[in-house]
């Protein structure tokens, strides 16, 4: 049996995070409006570039993580359509 190198998975690129008011984070993707980040409480509420909801985290780094992973996944079906 012979084994081959496997490629490590692509690591998308980082937002990079602005605190636009308090309690509210804004990203920028590649260049672009990526989403926001509002805490209300202790929940850090997750919403898209199209404003769309993504989730309700406990903490600001898994909301941030959870807001890249989901726009890397919208650039790659949109560079996958016909």
């Amino acid at each position: 049996m012979t084994w081959a190198a496997t490629e490590e998975p692509e690591a998308h690129a980082a937002a990079e995070w602005r605190l636009a008011d308090t309690d509210f984070w804004a990203a920028s993707y590649l260049g672009y409006f990526g989403g926001t980040i509002d805490k209300q409480g202790g929940h850090y509420f997750v919403r898209d570039t199209f404003a769309r909801y993504i989730g309700d985290f406990s903490d600001l780094t898994t909301a941030k993580r959870k807001l890249e992973d989901h726009l890397a996944s919208l650039l790659v079906e949109q560079r996958d359509r016909p």
